[in-house]
């Protein structure tokens, strides 16, 4: 009976029950909604921040392969002299290495000097440059073609800035796919300019469009989370471009999971309140206190794994809370490791697993104040002929044999690196004999089934207490100095030595600055005269050039014509100093004055088949004689492809053009091939001359040279006397022509001219009698 205390006890109990039921409920409900709601949303910001990390990774990564590409003395070195066949192959093979889809080449003034993008618009070029100003830590992002790219530029220095170098990703589909691989988040990249969005997203179709009809909000949500951009996700939106404000990445975490678990835990609630209202007060009463236990827990669990700890495992909690609490300790796993897997590979080298350069300047740093010992830098001889030889593929496959050798051998080093290509840097505590340590180390390598030989070149910083150096970036270039040294010179070992530094860099802006001079005019020519000792009569002169550079000076020619030689740029010297001659020799004729000129030509231009050719169409075009001009070879510069040169002499020969033979006793098969070359003269070194009034056995060498060189019916001429005893002492050796200072020292053309025009009408008769110009 509804009147009876039995009933009303029972209806008051059963209501107070349903109230408690429904207020656990309502409890339960809304705190599972916010937690889940704030689990989402940390969730998203934790993809957030991954992705952005992952960003500046790939950044990290750009840099790191820039920095090797800036450091390059090669690149610098093609950038100086705008080698464009070299800087476009050295910027595609960089950007393979690392996959990059876009490499550019800017000058110091924003200047476009090469690019792997084709079409690039003066606005795009400005953009570009825009960046060296304002270089991000993080990354930037650059708007092409309505892509986005994430682009790094870093400056090229050797060791003023030269040009910007830049390498940049595409944001596309597989950048997408890898983000939400990290993340476990949907992502998607939108670009809206001139008028056209696109879109690259891992959503569904009918997600892209939800998201593209609410295109508008997309700026109102910058690093907020929105709940219907599209409708079922939380989402955030990531301003990539916070200038322009059109390119944005927006990140989308699916409800539809935690919205199933809503649901399911509500439906399963209604069936627990149905079925408590039905039993008895005692067993609801428990099943209600055993419910809201592990739903607490529960809640606490996933508070503590959204702070990054890890909690024990909820027990005695119903199966689907502890699927849901394992989920979530899974997630956690799965973020740390892949935390982990970034950091590893930020510092260590994708092909062989070795410290990167980055990684091997940290350590270095940190032993810094303890190192000793000695810091080695080695590299594999001819690697990249080899490459060529054997393949990339069988080339990598040896670069990880080597890497993987140089762990094993005994002694280890105490640091191992690969800083790029076939360059490996080493830390040996103590210092070790090397001898042994690289013979074990260029033992053969078996790659498919073949046996490959490689030789290595090693430069060592000996790290003794005398060694003063406490930047870590000077000490790696002391080792790449070094082994540049025995790269240059041929060596299988070479050793830093203090005041290299300085000579490295020294070359290095010589180098550099030959283009600059060449076109700013700071070279210039010297004749010295020839003089006919028999007839008394000066008919010609030799051609020399001088540089005065405006900060090192006056540089000697010996100097920056072996640097342009070693570099490949002896061409262009050669270019300059004939085409300036025949100028030279174009206006004196205009003044009635005839002479002949030599030039000395390099061994790289006589390898030319076609420079006699163009020799004398220059003569013919500026209607000089033949005669006007002759070529001196050095013995050193035939011996290098005797074959080939001698072919080019006997064209030079053809057609009129009178060949010497210069630092004539120098070389090493002067007599061998004296009688095969089509030569006229024949010069004797002054290391022969200057002293043959007081040295007997030089006199009586420079006799038999005379006597030889006579007897094959050539010419005689001697360098370098000073002295007019000298000049008596070959007029009795039957010498014909001197060259020194004994007349003259070598003079510009305008002196020259004076000189020359002044002896020949003295015409001098006893030069023991006269004082010598």
């Amino acid at each position: 009976m509804p009147t009876s205390f039995r009933n009303r006890l029972i209806i008051a109990f059963l209501l107070i029950l349903t109230l408690m039921q429904l207020t656990t409920a309502l409890f339960v409900l809304s705190a599972t909604q916010r937690d889940f709601r704030q689990q989402q949303t940390q969730n998203l910001n934790i993809g957030s921040n991954i992705f952005v990390e992952m960003l500046s990774n790939r950044s990290d990564q750009l840099n790191q392969s820039l920095s090797l590409l800036s450091a390059d003395f090669g690149f610098k070195r093609a950038v100086a002299t705008g080698e464009q066949d070299t800087i476009s192959s050295v910027l595609a093979n960089h950007g393979r290495r690392i996959n990059a889809d876009a490499a550019i080449l800017l000058s110091p003034q924003g200047k476009l000097l090469s690019s792997s993008l084709q079409g690039l618009t003066a606005a795009n070029i400005d953009e570009l440059f825009a960046l060296t100003k304002n270089r991000s830590t993080t990354f930037e992002i650059f708007n092409y073609d309505h892509s986005s790219y994430q682009f790094v530029l870093q400056p090229v220095k050797a060791p003023t800035l030269i040009a910007w170098v830049g390498m940049g990703f595409t944001m596309d589909n597989n950048v997408a796919d890898q983000a939400k691989t990290i993340t476990g988040i949907d992502i998607s990249f939108i670009n809206q300019s001139a008028g056209r969005i696109e879109i690259v997203s891992t959503l569904a179709q009918a997600q892209q469009q939800d998201v593209l009809a609410r295109i508008n909000l997309l700026a109102k949500t910058v690093d907020k989370v929105s709940d219907d951009i599209p409708s079922n996700y939380l989402s955030t939106t990531i301003a990539l471009d916070k200038n322009s404000g059109h390119q944005w990445a927006v990140l989308h975490q699916s409800n539809v999971k935690w919205q199933q678990n809503y649901d399911a835990l509500r439906n399963n609630m209604l069936i627990i309140f149905a079925i408590t209202c039905l039993l008895a007060f005692m067993i609801a009463a428990w099943f209600s206190g055993g419910l809201t236990k592990p739903i607490y827990a529960l809640v606490n669990f996933a508070r503590k794994v959204g702070q990054g700890e890890n909690p024990p495992p909820i027990k005695g909690a119903p199966a689907e809370l502890q699927v849901l609490a394992n989920t979530l300790s899974i997630m956690r796993e799965n973020i740390e490791s892949r935390e982990n897997d970034l950091v590893y590979q930020s510092q260590h080298d994708n092909l062989t697993g070795l410290y990167n350069r980055l990684a091997a300047k940290q350590q270095l740093s940190l032993l810094l104040s303890k190192m000793h010992g000695s810091l080695v830098m080695i590299d594999i001889k001819n690697f990249r002929h080899l490459n060529n030889i054997i393949g990339f593929a069988n080339a990598d496959d040896l670069l990880v044999l080597f890497a993987s050798r140089l762990e094993s051998l005994s002694p280890t080093a105490q640091l191992i690196s690969r800083l790029d290509g076939d360059s490996f840097l080493l830390l040996f505590q103590p210092s070790i004999p090397l001898d042994n340590y690289l013979r074990q180390l260029t033992n053969p390598f078996s790659i498919q089934g073949s046996k490959i030989s490689v030789n290595v070149r090693v430069g060592i910083v000996d790290l003794s207490s005398d060694y003063d150096c406490n930047d870590i970036d000077t000490l790696i270039r002391h080792a790449e100095i070094a082994l540049n040294q025995a790269r240059v010179e041929s060596l299988g070992i070479a050793t830093y030595q203090q005041g290299e530094d300085e000579r490295y860099l020294r070359e290095l802006m010589i180098i550099r600055d030959l283009p600059i001079a060449l076109a700013q005019g700071q070279l210039h020519l010297v004749f010295q005269p020839k003089v006919n000792i028999q007839s008394n009569h000066c008919h010609g002169a030799e051609t020399l050039i001088r540089w005065q550079h405006p900060e090192l000076g006056f540089i000697p020619p010996d100097e920056f014509i072996r640097l342009a030689e070693n570099s490949g740029n002896i061409s262009m010297i050669s270019d300059w100093v004939l085409n300036t001659t025949i100028k030279q020799l174009a206006q004196w004729q205009l003044q009635g004055i005839s002479l002949t000129v030599a030039i000395n030509l390099s061994a790289h231009d006589l390898t030319n088949p076609q420079l006699p050719l163009d020799i004398e169409q220059l003569l013919i075009s500026n209607h000089l004689p033949i005669n006007a001009l002759s070529i001196e070879v050095t013995e050193g510069a035939v011996m290098k492809d005797a074959q080939t040169v001698i072919a080019v002499l006997q064209q030079f020969r053809n057609i009129g053009l009178a060949i010497a033979i210069d630092d004539f006793g120098t070389g090493h098969s002067s007599l061998a091939y004296l009688k095969l070359l089509p030569v006229n003269e024949v010069k004797i070194d002054r290391s022969f001359i200057k002293d043959i009034h007081t040295d007997a056995t030089d006199l009586m060498i420079v006799d038999s040279s005379i006597r030889l060189i006579k007897g094959l019916n050539l010419s005689v001429v001697a360098e370098g006397v000073e002295s007019v005893e000298g000049i008596n002492i070959l007029r009795g050796l039957n010498c014909d022509i001197i060259q020194g200072y004994v007349y003259s020292k070598p003079l510009k053309a305008n002196d020259f001219i004076v000189w020359f025009q002044q002896f020949n009408q003295s015409n001098i008769q006893t030069l023991s009698k006269d004082t010598p110009h």
